[in-house]
């Protein structure tokens, strides 16, 4: 059993470094029970080089089989137990895409994934915990995304403020509109004020001092509460201006090449319910 466990974790990971971390041993020991199984069966499993691991065709073929029946196993396990012991599943992602994005949808994951106890982590410019999260939601560029890695679609930039606001100064040019009304800064890993304002080719110079924070739902709250405005990805934007609360300045739209992306799939047995969570995760990200 520990060589099965020892080989269908590192197919996993591709890595018996990650492996041992999973199983709470050793490198050497992942590897001597590999080797061991191996030997049983008298058939090579993993093709070895340096630094890379990677699966022989019969490793590939046994790898199916091995999953399944670890997985039955540990079913039948927790039956016997009479009880269903919950899985935590830790979900990192940016604070504003937890409170603007998932929270509306929370009710359908825990609805799809009851067996999930999930615990959102959220990350004001990183999350210090994001290595041991089970699935992990970052911006970045789409130019850096592998293509088969689910994202959303590349996020606009909005400049934002209340409806009233936004009607008194729709008539202004935007360099009087950025030196008439409060900035409400938004600092963090990708600078979109500056991005907005290099390809709008305007000066972030206001008469007034400007508002600092370091998360775009803070800087929606006080645009919506009449004090400024601010410029936010669409996908933190949009409920505000589907409430009613917020309204975007025409022609300040701006394109860009950010996008949320999800990382994964998650370094679980695959009976873990993290990869339930991802997999709904990615069916979301994908619906229109």
């Amino acid at each position: 059993m520990s060589g099965l466990q020892a080989f269908e974790a590192a197919a996993r990971h591709l890595s018996f470094t990650e492996a041992a971390k999973e199983l709470n041993c050793t490198q050497a020991a992942v590897s001597q029970r590999v080797k061991a199984l191996e030997s049983y069966l008298s058939r090579t499993l993993f093709i070895r080089k340096s630094n890379t691991l990677q699966l022989s065709e019969v490793g590939e073929a046994y790898l199916a089989g091995v999953t399944e029946a670890l997985n039955l196993a540990a079913a039948a396990t927790e039956g016997l137990r009479g009880r269903k012991v919950p899985r935590t599943v830790a979900i990192s992602a940016p604070v504003s895409f937890l409170t603007l994005w998932m929270a509306p949808r929370l009710e359908h994951l825990v609805a799809a994934c009851p067996k999930a106890e999930v615990r959102l982590n959220s990350a004001i410019w990183t999350d210090p915990n994001a290595e041991i999260a089970d699935v992990v939601v970052e911006v970045r560029d789409v130019a850096e995304v592998d293509p088969a890695c689910p994202h959303l679609p590349c996020e606009r930039l909005d400049l934002v403020c209340t409806p009233a606001m936004a009607e008194a100064l729709g008539a202004m040019s935007m360099q009087r509109v950025l030196r008439e009304a409060r900035l409400i800064l938004i600092q963090g890993r990708h600078n979109i004020w500056r991005r907005w304002a290099d390809e709008m080719g305007v000066k972030l110079d206001g008469e007034m001092p400007t508002l600092k924070v370091d998360n775009a739902v803070t800087a929606l709250e006080i645009a919506a509460q009449g004090l400024g405005v601010t410029v936010a990805y669409s996908t933190y934007s949009e409920p505000y201006v589907a409430a009613g609360r917020l309204a975007r300045i025409e022609g300040a739209g701006l394109n860009t090449s950010l996008c949320h992306v999800l990382l994964g799939p998650p370094g679980q047995p695959t009976w873990h319910p993290a990869h339930g969570v991802f997999n709904w995760l990615k069916a979301a990200f994908a619906a229109p």
